[in-house]
């Protein structure tokens, strides 16, 4: 655990300060060539919080961010939870009907906005009372951000906050489509930092990082950009994924730490491998995977790109998003390992239905003095495969006024049921089996058939709807739709094409359907449930190979 000032960090909003003391004026971010030292950013960071106070924020109040990757993120965050609120960054890839949902939902009272999305910005502040944007008009109902951080002083009466009260409050897309905001803390934001510092090589201080991942996923935001200035590391930011950009900033900047997901490594192999002279990436020590599984194929090529081994592991907004992880030395599995549980984190496999353990936590731990065959009968796949059950102070409060959601996935005990099923082998590394209620993963985004499903609906000339995962050559998956259409319906109305756009305008970019096949009924089971697995079958028939982005809308 990192000190400052001769105690145990316990607030996420010290980080900076701590990274003042330490490191003072070194670079800690870098942004389109403007620079924040650790000095800077500690100091940036009171100005927002005070200038938040000022407003009339106070604890546990929320404050919604909708900020791109730039300088303005980690100082608005930090902000924020030193003047003792929660942080509830919003996608920008959702729709605005969701965004509002969410607004609502978390009763947010306060709107931190980035000029980059002026628009949305605007039509999200009808839904709260003060709206901060930089170049805001007062008249529109906009404060002006930068105004009113540079105005404020340094100097407020900050508030006392434990190290189990909740400063993140990120949202992530439910069964049903309605996002779930899930509580974070104190505690489970730094033990993370604590638990990849455990887990990284070399010298953290040394490190340099680029991050391209959104910061208001947790992925972005736990990862990279807090554990990175927990450990002293220099960030170089980015907004956009764009494959030439990125990799000449790793050649430019020295870089050490990339992450990314699969959808990214694609398109940077793509570019690097037209023309591998035109980059130097020899500084690349460490290169992390997440989001969605790597092909081997893709893992080795990544590999020979940057001339170091990547690391895949697994986790959820709800572990902050700690669970699993590949050693950084030694045994290197195939595709779909998700390698042991973090430091501080206990996994055990059970029974997805009746909740009985098979896999016992202990046989889990690579440290612990037990022989995995004396619990695990490897001749039987029922007995090392099984939902994934963890606990450990990485693992979130709950949800956010959803008590009866909270009920089902907590026990006494304190496990946390994920629906995620996983098998284990005799190393003790743990595999990727499926994933829960039959979400598809869209280049990182999760994508739950039941939100598509219910745009679908929508469309008064739909009478059955099936939305299902279909491979892409970028993405690694995405959504294509089966559907019934009314009777009566004129076809030449209801066309493809008319459906994906209609769909486009009700759900996320990333979420809508790429495909839309139109039959006379959908395939269910006895119980009428949809037999989706048939659907995947019929989608793989009718397609000619993996899905294309030049078809996207």
């Amino acid at each position: 655990m990192k000190y400052y000032r001769q105690a145990p960090l316990r607030h996420v909003g010290d980080v900076p300060a701590m990274g003042a003391e330490r490191y003072g004026e070194k670079r800690a971010l870098e942004y389109r060539g403007q620079e924040y030292s650790y000095a800077d950013l500690d100091r940036r960071a009171d100005r927002v919080a005070s200038a938040l106070v000022e407003l009339g924020v106070g604890p546990g109040d929320r404050v919604a961010m909708y900020i791109a990757n730039s300088l303005q993120f980690p100082e608005t965050f930090f902000g924020i939870v030193r003047a003792g609120a929660v942080a509830v960054p919003l996608n920008h890839r959702m729709d605005k009907p969701r965004l509002a949902y969410i607004l609502e939902d978390a009763d947010v009272d306060l709107l931190v906005g980035s000029e980059v999305f002026p628009s949305v910005v605007s039509d999200l502040a009808a839904h709260v009372e003060t709206t901060l944007i930089p170049g805001g008009n007062e008249d529109a109902g906009l404060l002006d951000y930068d105004e009113h951080v540079d105005g404020a002083s340094p100097e407020f009466d900050r508030p006392e906050r434990e190290f189990e009260d909740v400063c993140l409050q990120c949202y992530t897309s439910g069964t049903t489509g309605d996002p779930k905001g899930v509580l974070t803390t104190h505690e489970n934001v730094l033990t993370t930092a604590r638990s990849y510092t455990k887990t990284g090589p070399g010298d953290p201080e040394e490190n340099t990082a680029l991050l391209v991942l959104p910061l208001f996923h947790m992925y972005g935001l736990s990862v990279v950009l807090i554990n990175g200035l927990y450990n002293g590391a220099d960030i170089v930011l980015k907004t956009l994924p764009v494959a030439s950009q990125l990799l000449g900033a790793i050649d430019e900047h020295d870089v050490t730490e990339f992450a990314g997901i699969p959808a990214i490594f694609i398109e940077m192999l793509a570019a690097y491998e037209s023309d591998p002279d035109a980059y130097d990436l020899s500084s690349v020590e460490t290169v992390g995977s997440g989001a969605a599984p790597l092909a081997d194929d893709t893992r080795d090529r990544v590999e020979a790109m940057f001339g170091a081994q990547l690391i895949e592991g697994w986790g959820m907004t709800e572990t902050t998003p700690a669970g699993t992880t590949n050693t950084v030395r030694g045994v290197i599995k195939g595709a779909g390992c998700i390698g042991r549980p973090s430091p501080d984190m206990e996994i055990k496999l059970v029974d997805p239905t009746t909740g009985e353990t098979r896999v016992p936590a202990e046989c889990l731990d690579p440290k612990a003095p037990v022989d995995i065959t004396d619990h695990v009968d490897f001749d039987d796949e029922a007995s090392y495969t099984g939902e994934m059950a963890v606990r450990g102070p990485q693992v979130c409060q709950g949800y956010h006024d959803l008590p009866e959601r909270n009920e089902a996935v907590f026990d006494e005990a304190g496990w946390f049921y994920t629906d995620d099923i996983a098998r284990v082998d005799e190393d003790r590394f743990l595999w990727m089996v499926d994933r829960a209620d039959d979400m598809i993963i869209v280049g990182g985004e999760n994508v739950y058939p039941a939100e598509v499903e219910n745009a679908l609906f929508d469309h008064p000339e739909v009478a059955e709807a099936a939305v299902v995962a279909a491979d892409h050559e970028v993405k690694g998956e995405a959504p294509v739709a089966f559907v019934v259409r009314e009777s009566g319906a004129d076809p030449e109305a209801v066309t493809e094409q008319a459906v994906r756009e209609f769909a486009l305008e009700r759900v996320p970019t990333y979420a809508h359907p790429r495909r839309v096949f139109f039959v006379g009924e959908l395939p269910r089971s006895g119980t009428r449930k949809v037999q989706r697995y048939k659907l995947v079958e019929a989608a793989a028939e009718r397609l000619d190979g993996p899905l294309s982005p030049s078809g996207e809308l």
